[in-house]
């Protein structure tokens, strides 16, 4: 498990969303969010938004968001490669970014970094190569290994220092291997945690909550707060209207959030972390996304009216009110931790 990875207090936000398993509305909340981004004028959305997938064993998103003449000659996998190899310049950063039709003059741009470019679509064959060299770790000229966790996180503050954006938008992989559960903490990012109601959820998230619980103990016995775990944040993705069905749900994370990361109430002081469980403000309370049968099919790549306002935010539109709020605090709490003494 990566170390927590703590973003410069000036660096655009970081929100991730990671899935237990396929199908949680990840990929459609991904286009949505930028898509809203690109129509609000608020002072947390003048410049844009950095979209990144990292879904590398299954990417997707680039393909959405990018038509076959924006997408960029290369993508994620190939920076892994080529900078574990030669480095990468700055001047050559701008072959990895590409500007989404989504992008409108009267807000701000929206760009992507597609796990796979241009060259990698061009030349299939030799896609699954690269992978496997994209997932080594680095070795320095000392002789000290970088992990991909760590290079990842270079390469988003390389790209999002080259234009200034807002938000980072990152999509991690479905699923708790090598790259996804060190993405969760390992990029400084608020973490969306997507899943359903169904057992599956809970059961994955536990092995991910086990190993953070490792990571929170050696946090407080050095004497630091662990405050990241407060950049957790379940969403329950294809709700129902069965008020029993998300009571459960709720239940569910709360008791994984106070087996595993919430501090025991009878050891509770001032700087421990601990919610009641029907606390609404609470990492462990979900955000919802209810079931919407014109979803199923979704695919804004072959149907752009898809991301018409009105259509999304039919059922997205609560959701995206939350994420943004959240993005509005953490850009608060940023800017206040740059105005506090050292």
């Amino acid at each position: 498990m990566a170390c927590h990875i703590q973003a410069a207090p000036d660096s655009p936000e970081r929100l991730l969303t990671a899935a237990g398993h396929g199908d949680c509305r990840q990929t459609v909340a991904n286009q949505t969010h930028p898509r809203r981004a690109t129509h609000q004028r608020s002072r947390h959305f003048r410049r844009g938004v950095l979209v990144v997938d990292l879904d590398l064993e299954a990417p997707g998103l680039g393909n959405l968001l990018l038509d076959d003449e924006r997408m960029p000659r290369l993508g994620v996998v190939d920076f892994l490669v080529e900078d574990g190899l030669n480095g990468i310049q700055d001047a050559d950063l701008p072959e990895f970014v590409g500007t989404s039709a989504l992008t409108k003059g009267e807000g701000g741009r929206v760009d992507v970094v597609p796990a796979l470019g241009r060259q990698s679509m061009d030349h299939p064959e030799n896609i699954l190569p690269k992978l496997a060299r994209a997932m080594i770790e680095d070795v320095t000229d000392q002789g000290e290994s970088v992990s991909v966790g760590s290079q990842i996180s270079t390469m988003i503050a390389r790209l999002a220092a080259q234009a200034g954006y807002d938000v980072v938008l990152i999509d991690s992989r479905a699923g708790l291997a090598e790259l996804a559960a060190p993405a969760v903490l390992g990029l400084g990012a608020t973490v969306l945690l997507f899943g359903t109601a169904q057992k599956q959820t809970v059961q994955g998230y536990r092995a991910l909550f086990a190993a953070l619980r490792l990571l929170a103990l050696r946090d407080r016995a050095a004497g630091r707060d662990a405050d990241w775990r407060l950049m957790l944040k379940p969403v329950y993705a294809k709700a129902s209207l069965d008020p029993q069905v998300s009571a459960r749900y709720r239940d569910e994370w709360y008791d994984l959030f106070a087996e595993y990361l919430y501090d025991a109430e009878e050891n509770a002081g001032e700087s421990d972390l601990n919610f009641d469980i029907d606390d609404d403000s609470a990492p462990h309370w979900p955000l919802v996304i209810p079931f919407n049968q014109s979803f199923v099919d979704f695919d804004s790549s072959r149907a752009p009216d898809q991301l018409l306002q009105g259509f999304y935010e039919l059922t997205f539109r609560p959701f995206l009110d939350q994420v943004d709020a959240i993005i509005a605090m953490s850009a608060t709490d940023n800017a206040q931790s740059m105005r506090e003494p050292l």
